[in-house]
């Protein structure tokens, strides 16, 4: 029995799934590489990056909010990565197919990764906040639960969404498993082969953690796991969908404070994002994905060559198609605006502007 723990430990659904990330689609782990990177103090710290995830600032202070709505957005990065490697790495694990809440089962046994950044994460977070924030125990734990609350809510929310739809799977699966003539009529496709197993596991983590056997999937018929499979991507897809329409809508309304979020948090949904793009053109486009993504580079690359994709301010009212007609910016042009009789008009609006503000103060050095 104890020979046999290393093979069954290496041959379990978390083990193969995170030594998968590394093999395919490795471009996914880029994004974890930054956070674990800018958490280290690595990535751009010259220019603060980790302080801006060990000291969330919210409406101009680092408080509880800040830290749920960093968590919160840590929680939308964690599922956009499971939702994308579930849609991407399921059909190497077909045992998935035949079990309850797959999408449930799978988040449990990859989440090593996440996992391993929380831990990761805290401490980093714990040692920044005390010998360079100066903040007390409580604090820090008070910051730590806000992030892990947000999480937390994602996650909760995340599986709510997930048994519906699997509720809604299987009550439209149901007559059909329910009877064999229909079923035989509608998946004619042949019994899967060993060969057709994907990859090897032995043993998974169940929905309470407990470990469970792999059940054999040769009997199944191949059309049948794919459609299982094809039905909660959807499901999945629409949820990525949703998501980016509800981050459409915060959009209007960042004039207001309210819905300003912090740097980090921000960094955490923009990652999600890619996540969800990268997954989505991997999914669709399959071998293309990389042709496909170096001829986007280019055709983008020559929309801002021409213009036509400009992502400059510009001022209202003025007209930026006719090159022609634009002023000369250099140098020579600029002396010419600033002749001594413009400087010196300049300078004596200026002085009575400031003589004004300065007789209606009532002391004579006033607080700037």
């Amino acid at each position: 029995m104890m020979k046999q723990l290393p093979k069954n430990i290496y041959y379990s659904f978390p083990v193969q799934l995170f030594i998968l990330h590394f093999r395919k689609y490795q471009v996914l782990l880029l994004f974890w590489y930054l956070l674990f990177s800018t958490v280290d103090s690595g990535f751009m710290k010259t220019f603060g990056a980790d302080a801006l995830f060990f000291a969330p600032e919210y409406l101009g202070s680092v408080n509880m909010f800040g830290a749920l709505i960093t968590g919160t957005a840590l929680g939308v990065y964690v599922m956009s990565w499971n939702i994308t490697t579930f849609i991407l790495q399921s059909k190497r694990f077909r045992f998935l197919a035949t079990t309850s809440n797959p999408f449930l089962k799978y988040c449990i046994n990859n989440a090593i990764l996440p996992l391993i950044f929380l831990v990761f994460y805290f401490t980093k977070l714990y040692h920044f906040n005390q010998y360079r924030e100066l903040m007390t125990v409580s604090e820090i734990l008070t910051e730590m639960s806000g992030i892990l609350g947000g999480v937390i809510i994602v996650v909760i929310l995340s599986f709510g969404y997930f048994f519906g739809a699997e509720k809604t799977i299987a009550r439209t699966m149901a007559p059909i498993i329910a009877n064999p003539q229909l079923f035989n009529k509608r998946f004619t496709g042949r019994v899967m082969k060993p060969d057709d197993f994907g990859l090897k596991v032995r043993y998974y983590l169940n929905a309470n953690c407990s470990i469970r056997k792999v059940r054999s999937v040769h009997h199944y018929r191949q059309d049948f796991v794919d459609t299982i499979f094809k039905r909660h991507h959807l499901a999945a897809i629409a949820s990525i969908l949703l998501a980016f329409l509800f981050l459409i809508t915060v959009g209007f309304f960042l004039d207001n404070k309210v819905f300003e979020l912090p740097a980090a948090a921000s960094i955490l949904v923009f990652f999600s994002l890619m996540v969800a793009l990268i997954g989505a053109l991997s999914y669709f486009l399959q071998s293309w994905s990389l042709p496909a993504a170096i001829i986007l580079v280019f055709v983008l690359n020559f929309l801002y060559k021409k213009e036509i994709i400009d992502p400059r301010n510009k001022a209202y009212g003025l007209n930026y198609s006719n090159k022609d007609q634009r002023p000369v910016y250099n140098k020579r042009s600029l002396q010419e605006l600033c002749t001594p009789e413009k400087i010196a008009a300049d300078k004596t609006r200026m002085l009575t502007i400031l003589d004004k503000w300065k007789a209606r103060q009532k002391q004579a050095k006033p607080l700037m």
